[in-house]
């Protein structure tokens, strides 16, 4: 196996999108929009370790994939430009929407807390540097999931660099590697409970800079994009270990079940990062090896490429469903779920739109230089695949 792989494409790595961005979007329209209340609203606060987890599979996903695609040769400014004709241009039709729909609400958005509306949150979303400030008005306010991307846009200043770093790494010392990094991501939130503060939420208890320091910090978040690009590394120079289903099922089961034991910080989700790294290397090395069945079918592809699409413009939709029902909406339970499966059922269609009459053409048009493009370098001739 050999860096020649990186070249082929992975559709089951573009199917998980969708399956990761799944909780994430159930615990935004079905907690944080408030559209329950009392004991049902706290009770659906159990998805929060699921959508976190996800957040930091997509922090590591991201660190695979650009990985899996560099090749030697690449210049920095032709990869910054890619990302940014990826991610900007859907980040402004999101901000864009957002300022309409709070231009219109004004002050009468019905959420359960204050969403970030005034003129700081509404510049730091714009220009994405709302991760580096510990309040959290500024990183939670505005369209809420644009401090994910906040990071994104730290890993791919940096990324020219990582990459080169990683590149050097002996092939033997690529898992050792991954081991130190790992360590480091799960000792992370005994740090930031150290951190002293109120407690932000009533179901969990972490206060603002603790909050801000385990999950939105991006030098923190680093950490897991660095651990994707190791993972990969180890992939394309075929060091990476046979690691059976069963123990990473029983590793997730095991976390999951001792989180009410562990600090509140490790419900976060990074916690789980070295497992998820697992699970996104067994998933990639089902399709080098043709074993991959039920993720490479393409509505499901399509679906994972419009992930990013859906993930940034689904909060600005909830809100305007949100705010449709008024402050006190007093719903029955099964009324607000149909709310909730309504706002999800055009989430989804609409996030397909967003990708291929938006993304997609402006991808195409501006992402790439028309300068013919220099040919790589023939790769190095497979080697055999070890195995543990």
């Amino acid at each position: 196996m050999s860096d020649e792989l990186s070249y082929r494409r992975l559709p089951s790595l573009t199917s998980l999108r969708f399956i990761l961005a799944c909780p994430v979007i159930w615990y935004h329209v079905s907690y944080v929009s408030g559209i329950f209340d009392g004991s049902l609203h706290k009770s659906l606060a159990i998805v929060s370790p699921f959508a976190a987890g996800a957040v930091s599979a997509f922090f590591i996903l991201s660190g695979f994939v650009v990985t899996w695609v560099y090749r030697p040769g690449d210049r920095p400014a032709s990869f910054w430009r890619r990302r940014w004709w990826k991610i900007v241009p859907n980040h402004l039709l999101a901000w864009t929407a957002t300022l309409v729909l709070f231009a219109v609400a004004a002050k009468q958005m019905p959420m359960p807390s204050p969403p970030g509306d005034g003129t700081a949150a509404a510049v730091t979303n714009l220009f994405l540097v709302q991760d580096w400030v510990p309040d959290y008005h500024l990183y939670s306010g505005f369209n809420t999931p644009a401090w994910s991307i906040s990071c994104e846009v730290f890993f791919y200043a940096l990324f020219p660099a990582l990459i080169l770093v990683a590149r050097k790494i002996p092939a033997q010392r690529l898992r050792p590697v991954w081991a130190v990094l790992a360590g480091v991501i799960v000792l992370i939130p005994l740090v930031s409970a150290a951190i002293p503060g109120p407690e932000l939420y009533d179901w969990l208890p972490i206060n603002e800079r603790s909050l801000w320091f385990v999950y939105i910090f991006p030098p923190v978040r680093l950490l897991e994009f660095a651990l994707g690009i190791v993972t990969a590394r180890l992939i394309q120079t075929s060091t990476w270990p046979r690691i059976r289903r069963r123990y990473l099922g029983i590793s997730l089961f095991v976390l999951f079940a001792a989180l009410p034991s562990l600090p509140p910080q490790y419900a976060m989700g990074s916690a789980a990062a070295p497992a998820l790294a697992v699970m996104i290397a067994r998933t990639a090395l089902a399709d080098i090896e043709g074993r991959s069945r039920r993720l490479p079918r393409p509505a499901l592809i399509l679906l994972g490429e419009s992930s990013y699409a859906l993930y940034i413009t689904h909060a600005p939709l909830m809100m305007a469903a949100r705010y449709l029902v008024g402050p006190d909406p007093d719903l029955a339970p099964w009324v607000g779920f149909a709310w909730v499966l309504g706002v999800i059922a055009v989430a989804i269609p609409l996030s397909v739109v967003v990708y291929r009459y938006f993304e997609l053409p402006l991808m195409r048009r501006w992402s790439r230089s028309r300068r013919t493009p220099t040919p790589p370098q023939p790769a190095p001739a497979p080697t055999p695949a070890s195995s543990t």
